[in-house]
């Protein structure tokens, strides 16, 4: 392994920023660096031959961290989702139904498609919101990449599922477990980072078009066009377009709609010492979010809020009810835009270089309208539209040594996010707008500088051990500037009191230092144990309706994890009934300090805070495999128990008590059988889903419970047939037909349930449990065209 040779031109040990490995360089030949001395082999930079994986695209860091040879190398415990587990989320399924088929992974919605939003939890830490109350205790602290581009919020820490509404443009998903080696991490990655993929640019030209219709007039079709390698430039521009109904039924026929886009187009120039790559995506989710439900008949919670009305409830109004839209409705929309460029540049034989500059745009409209009670209240509408923007710039130098791969280098970003929000009564004696709104409202800037400087070592003494020491030095900075008295003048003139932004203008610089380490040992070839020990710190999250700056003095600490990761992995390439085989299993410990947790009622009104400190630990186990080369098999794997050690709101200690909304165990199987029947490729596939019972959060007490939601699970049909075309229509190569069934045995199981304090629903509703049902059986037809 340490002779003198060429490599083969490669581009993937010079890809930019955001993968989720370190950046060990990775030959065309899966060869890497730290196993390939610098002083006796010259690197070339050019274009990887994927053709050895499988696969025609293009070479990226971003799509070689999804190999099963750099999972295996990495002492990071790390997931993949690739084709066979994104095709278990359903033709309309988007980012976040795909999420939930990796181990430690839990996903509850109000939608079943990538329009509406989701909260995720992986590991027990969470990211987004579902559009429900309680149990958010430690949101925003998973980082989420595009292509190596961060999607996040710096200020609020939220990312929105429907930001990626369409599976169909991404060539696999990585779930880092833990905040990750120095050179990948960014400013919020306390629980780990989900990694989007895009499809690449090709060698060859080609397209591919798909449009599925089901259940609740569902539709969606997603395309993608690839230019091939025309004098070393190679583009791809992919995209997709989804609308449905909801499964709430209303009784005045309101269908809660919703509907998705996304475009993305990418263009790489190879050339002889590196590569640069321009990219642009848009992506828009929206849609009506039905009200959660009463398990059982509550006194005074009926479907119009009168007490003439009939009850509502699952026992009463129906499973999958929910209110008429002349009552309640709230439109949910995210959209996000970014630009970037990255440049990859061998320096020379043992240096290179790497720059990602990007700028995203944020906007999220949630329009609110309640009636409910029919009373005209003064705050009868909500029009929300929040925007953050984001430019940033990370640039770094790895640089291969003897026996050492060391990557040094760090990242800047400027970020301005402004939380904007409108209360208002267009009625007398109100006449209120979202302009000049006669109940609360608020307009803040939050603008954010995050520094960090990074330096990392894989140090590789022996050419089956890996140890890669890191440390980050960071500085975040946060300045806060109230506006309402500016953006709503008129507002503000009348009605001063009304501003959720009561407090002036305030900052916060924090510098600290996150230590790293992990290691890989792989005393046979197939067999590798890992460890890692990770910290790393994030601003809490502000915004919403008051909380830090706005409404509580911005005394803090920054929030901090501590993470454990430890087991093993079995890789086989080609072996006997382990053909592409890859096992993880790892055992993991996380210790969550200094948490900020604000607490808010329906009506966006700022409610107070609790101090957290809590404990995740837990096992995650995943397998993948074709023991025939005809059959796949997956499966995955979790085991948890999340605890506060530490929990005070009000003067009141619940200390002990479980972390919601965490469930004790997930669990997913699947597989998929190829065979040939006169001519025509067939593919039945069955899967099977699971979701564990987890502790409820009481808001009536802002605090966590005793009380479980029980554990829910679904069974999963598909078939596929493809069909070649034997050149009948010139480019043409194959038409496929797929059927889709999901929860084919109709399960009723809610995604989510808490206690309610009263605020929503009224009545005699305060302790009482609501809920948001999950989708009862769906199907889905499809057909695929690939040129």
């Amino acid at each position: 392994m340490r002779s003198n040779m060429k490599l083969r031109p490669v581009v993937v040990a010079l890809m930019a920023s955001g993968a989720l490995l370190s950046s060990v360089p990775v030959m065309a030949d899966g060869i890497t660096a730290s196993t390939q001395s610098a002083k006796n082999s010259t690197v070339d930079v050019g274009q990887v031959n994927a053709a050895a994986q499988g696969t025609s695209y293009l070479g990226s860091r971003e799509a070689q961290s999804l190999s099963q040879k750099t999972r295996f190398d990495s002492g990071q415990s790390i997931k993949v989702l690739d084709k066979p587990e994104l095709a278990a989320a359903g033709p309309v399924g988007g980012s976040a139904q795909a999420l939930s088929y990796a181990p430690g992974v839990s996903v509850s919605s109000y939608g079943y498609t990538g329009s509406t939003k989701t909260s995720i939890s992986v590991n027990g830490i969470k990211q987004g919101w579902g559009g429900f109350s309680g149990g958010q205790i430690d949101n925003g602290s998973l980082s989420v990449t595009f292509d190596g581009v961060p999607m996040v919020n710096p200020s609020s820490g939220l990312w929105e599922s429907p930001q990626v509404p369409q599976n169909g443009i991404l060539q696999g998903i990585g779930i880092t477990y833990g905040p990750g080696n120095p050179v990948d991490r960014w400013y919020n990655n306390i629980g780990g980072q989900i990694d989007f993929v895009p499809l690449q640019p090709t060698n060859k030209a080609g397209a591919s078009i798909k449009m599925s219709y089901g259940s609740y007039d569902t539709k969606n079709i997603v395309f993608n066009v690839r230019t091939g390698s025309i004098d070393g430039w190679s583009t791809i521009l992919a995209g997709g377009s989804g609308s449905g109904n909801s499964y709430r039924q209303t009784p005045d026929g309101f269908a809660n709609p919703s509907y998705n886009y996304a475009w993305f187009l990418k263009t790489r120039k190879t050339f002889s010492n590196g590569d640069f790559s321009l990219g642009a995506y848009l992506a828009k989710g929206s849609g009506y979010r039905p009200v959660s439900i009463p398990l059982n008949p509550i006194a005074g919670v009926t479907m119009d809020g009168t007490p003439n009305s009939p009850l509502y409830s699952q026992a009463t109004s129906g499973y999958y009810s929910s209110l008429p839209e002349n009552v309640w409705f709230k439109r949910d929309g995210n959209t996000t835009w970014l630009v970037y460029s990255k440049l990859n540049l061998a320096l020379d034989s043992m240096v290179g270089l790497h720059n990602t500059l990007w700028y995203r745009n944020g906007h999220r409209l949630h329009f609110h309208y309640n009636n409910y009670g029919l009373s005209n209240p003064g705050n009868l509408y909500e029009y929300n539209n929040p925007h953050t923007d984001v430019y940033g710039d990370k640039l770094w130098f790895s640089v291969a040594l003897p026996y050492n791969d060391v990557n040094v280098g760090g990242f800047f970003l400027n970020s301005r996010y402004n939380s904007r929000n409108a209360f208002y009564n267009t009625n007398p004696p109100y006449y209120g707008s979202a302009t000049v709104p006669n109940a609360h409202y608020r307009s803040d800037y939050f603008d954010q500088t995050d520094l960090a400087a990074f330096i990392q070592d894989r140090i590789s003494p022996m050419k089956n051990l890996h140890i890669t020491p890191g440390v980050r030095f960071i500085n975040y900075q946060t300045r806060y500037t109230p506006a309402a008295q500016s953006d709503f003048a008129a507002a503000y003139a009348l009605n001063p009191q009304n501003n959720q932004g009561a407090l002036p203008t305030a900052s916060n610089s924090f510098t600290k230092v996150e230590p790293s380490v992990d290691f890989n040992w792989q005393p046979m070839k197939w067999l590798a144990v890992f460890a890692s020990y990770a910290q790393a710190y994030k601003e809490p999250q502000v915004g919403g309706g008051g909380g830090l700056y706005q409404s509580t003095p911005p005394i803090y600490s920054l929030e901090k994890s501590a993470d454990y990761n430890a087991g093993i992995k079995i890789h086989f390439k080609d072996a006997a009934y382990l053909h592409n085989f890859f096992l993880l299993a790892s055992f993991y410990h996380l210790h969550y300090t200094n948490q900020y947790i604000p607490f808010y009622d329906a009506n966006g009104n700022y409610l107070g805070d609790a101090n957290g400190d809590s404990i995740y630990q837990g096992v995650n186990m995943a397998l993948e495999d074709d023991p025939i080369y005809n059959l796949h098999v997956f499966a995955n794997l979790n085991f948890e128990k999340a605890t506060f050690a530490h929990y005070v709101t009000g003067g009141v200690s619940y200390d002990g008590l479980p972390v919601s909304n965490v469930p004790s165990s997930t669990f997913n199987i699947g597989t998929a059988y190829s065979y040939y029947l006169s001519g025509v490729l067939l593919e039945p596939r069955i899967w099977y889903q699971y979701t564990g019972a987890q502790n409820m959060f009481n808001n009536n007490t802002t605090a966590p419970s005793q009380q479980k939601m029980p554990g829910y699970g679904t069974v999963n049909l598909g078939f596929d047939s493809t069909i070649p075309t034997r050149g009948s229509i010139p480019g043409l190569k194959d038409v496929k037909l797929s059927v889709d069934i999901l929860n084919i045995a109709n399960n009723r199981y809610n995604e989510f349930q808490y206690i309610t304090a009263g605020g929503l629903l009224g009545g005699s509703s305060a302790g009482q449990m609501l809920a948001l049902p999950g989708a009862p059986l769906t199907v889905y037809g499809s057909i695929a065209v690939n040129f």
